[in-house]
């Protein structure tokens, strides 16, 4: 117990009717849009829109951006060294994924939320009974978290 309650987050900031507000973690839902700074406890499965505090490029124009958000996902996945995950324009899922429990040590991301409560790739890995992890589940972790993707059809609406 003493190891999730380094994985919980206690709030979140969502985008809601226009503006940004702090709400319970527990009332996130699949589709909200977050934002994640250095030093939060992600509070769902989700993955990044755009990195860096304001912006949320939805139609893929622009260029791209140089900056990176480090995650330290070590209490989730058991790897070794924190990621740091890069701006990029591909589908690959596993690249900008960030997983409930992981930590932001470094940088700003905008997010959408993918899973919540009992079915974040955490409460799997807890009903598998591999949680906590006694070696790195990294590959395992992203292939659950593609099969949940691919399970959820996932609306983002900005108003």
């Amino acid at each position: 117990m003493k190891q999730f309650r380094l994985v919980q987050a206690d709030d979140a900031e969502v985008y809601r009717d226009g503006v940004w507000v702090r709400y319970d973690a527990a009332s996130l839902v699949v589709g909200d849009i977050i934002r994640v700074v250095e030093g939060d406890v992600i509070p769902a499965d989700c993955v990044v829109l755009s990195l860096g505090m304001d912006h949320v490029d939805l139609e893929g124009g622009g260029s791209p951006s140089e900056e990176t958000i480090t995650v330290d996902s070590r209490l989730v996945t058991g790897e070794e060294r924190p990621r740091q995950i890069p701006q990029h324009k591909t589908s690959e899922v596993e690249q900008s994924t960030l997983f409930y429990g992981s930590r932001v040590l470094d940088g700003a991301a905008i997010c959408v939320v993918t899973a919540t409560g009992d079915r974040v790739v955490l409460s799997k890995l807890i009903k598998q009974q591999r949680w906590p992890p006694t070696s790195d589940l990294t590959e395992e972790v992203t292939e659950i978290g593609r099969l949940e993707m691919q399970n959820e059809e996932i609306s983002i609406e900005m108003t």
